[in-house]
């Protein structure tokens, strides 16, 4: 220690300690802060991509659908347009399948 310089007292030292315990406690909470920012921005950009993942599903569950529908309204034109036929395929196609199924 310099010549000029005293030792610091008792109540200097607590009055440091105030200080770094201020600061410290300062340091703390706006860490915290921050912690809590970032996880709202995380958590905001995670609804964001799960809404739009939703969108993309219900618009694609959509397009299945309409593809759906409109080929069963093309198989009832057929079946409309050509009865006889559509009951010969219909046959043919049922003894197909039962006579796979009962091949061992």
């Amino acid at each position: 220690m310099p010549k000029d310089q005293t030792a610091p007292t008792a109540e200097d030292i607590a009055t440091q300690m105030e200080i770094l315990r201020a600061d410290m406690s300062a340091l703390t909470n706006a860490v915290s802060d921050l912690a809590k920012d970032r996880a709202s921005v995380a958590k905001d950009r995670a609804i964001q991509v799960g809404e739009a993942a939703r969108e993309s599903a219900r618009q694609q569950t959509q397009a299945l659908a309409d593809g759906a529908a409109q080929m069963t309204r093309q198989a009832e034109d057929a079946v409309r347009a050509q009865p006889l036929a559509a009951t010969a395929v219909a046959a043919g196609l049922g003894f197909a399948l039962g006579y796979l199924s009962n091949r061992r």
